[in-house]
């Protein structure tokens, strides 16, 4: 039986192409403000793509769509340095972080979600199913989007990026929330939007379920798992048919 569902946030819970994406070329034009790099132009191009937005679209392998802060940071300070000897990352991270919680803090006033997640987490807590959340957000701006939601009294565990904490694909959060839960980590479920989420899932022996809400599709999804549904508005119906599955001892689970 399922013990436990560890949430990504964004794509899977909140609409990444309503709050983030158009946060991006913002972003990213006062970054080419702060470091003088001209033509702005091609900078322009060249740090969007070095974070993975294409002509629009978010690559689902590319830094904005599942690196924390401090990974986008050296991503672009690949760029940057060609224009700035003695780059200070740290300080590239900090605008990063800032610049970005501004942008999308802006847009956050009524938060698109793709189903009432309040009923959803609901209903997981009525079938003793214990939640979390695992993002490479801040833990800050994490707990004030759950309690703008009015998710906070569901969740029982966070893994976020900052603090030094583990990031995804590395497993260790999925087993301290299993620690914490008291159970398996084969007897939790990831849930998220990303081929990054899958591998976390996969190298936790989880069980990994693709959303294609966000940046991920079907086909970068099914690559790391069987289980992709469309929003987590399907996620109840499909942790019935796993729990059947795992209480089927025909099924080499």
């Amino acid at each position: 039986m399922i013990k436990g569902i560890l949430f990504d946030k964004d794509g899977t819970l909140i609409d990444f192409f309503s709050l983030w994406q158009p946060a991006i070329i913002p972003v990213l034009n006062q970054l080419i403000k702060d470091y003088h790099l001209y033509p702005s132009d091609i900078y322009l191009e060249q740090l969007s793509d070095a974070i993975g937005f294409h002509n629009g679209e978010v690559d689902p392998e590319g830094a904005i769509a599942w690196k924390p802060y401090q990974l986008i940071a050296e991503d672009l300070g690949e760029i940057i340095e060609k224009e700035v000897k003695d780059l200070d990352y740290n300080l590239l991270t900090q605008r990063l972080q800032d610049y970005f919680t501004d942008a999308v803090h802006v847009s956050m006033s009524d938060i698109p979600t793709f189903t009432d997640t309040r009923k959803l987490f609901d209903k997981l807590k009525r079938m003793d199913i214990a939640i979390g959340i695992v993002t490479t957000d801040t833990f800050l701006s994490t707990w004030k989007t759950m309690e703008d939601l009015g998710l906070d009294h569901f969740i029982s565990f966070v893994g976020t990026s900052d603090n030094s904490r583990p990031i995804k694909p590395n497993p260790e959060l999925l087993y301290q929330a299993a620690r914490l839960w008291g159970c398996d980590s084969s007897e939790i479920i990831v849930v998220g939007d990303t081929p990054n989420d899958m591998r976390f899932a996969n190298n936790g022996r989880a069980i990994g379920v693709g959303v294609t809400s966000g940046t991920g599709n079907l086909f970068s999804l099914a690559e790391y798992t069987s289980y992709v549904i469309p929003t987590v508005a399907e996620l109840v119906p499909l942790l019935e048919e796993i729990n059947q599955m795992k209480e089927d001892p025909r099924v080499n689970y």
